[in-house]
């Protein structure tokens, strides 16, 4: 079987730095485009509550509480996850354990069988 013959990689140095000049070119331009119209990542910030709001400290009560169970919320899903993945690696641990001792009590039998056998 005839092996096919393998196109080189090689580049021309001409070819070389038209591409590396354009892409030069593109960064540039995407640079230039970037700056005349930047992106708005500022977010509006939360002007908070007056202080002539009637009942404003029951109001920010409740919001502090809000806040607290969506912390224990997200601690909970966070220690069920992690005692989910604990038991997995139990279980994972248990059947490689008893794989090898199962393994081993193989190798004893054979060991046996082959001793009974040269008796």
């Amino acid at each position: 079987m005839v092996k096919k013959k393998v196109k080189s990689k090689r580049q021309s140095l001409g070819l070389k730095y038209r591409i590396h000049k354009k892409v030069k070119e593109h960064k540039r331009k995407t640079n230039r485009a970037a700056k005349k119209n930047p992106p708005s990542n500022k977010s509006k910030k939360d002007p908070g509550i007056p202080n002539s709001w009637p009942f404003k400290e029951e109001l920010l009560n409740q919001i502090e509480r809000e806040r607290q169970e969506a912390l224990e919320e997200k601690q909970k899903a966070k220690a069920a996850r992690q005692s989910a993945k604990r038991k997995e690696k139990e279980k994972q641990l248990r059947a490689q354990r008893a794989a090898q001792k199962q393994a081993e009590r193989e190798e004893e039998e054979e060991g046996q069988d082959e001793e009974e056998a040269s008796d």
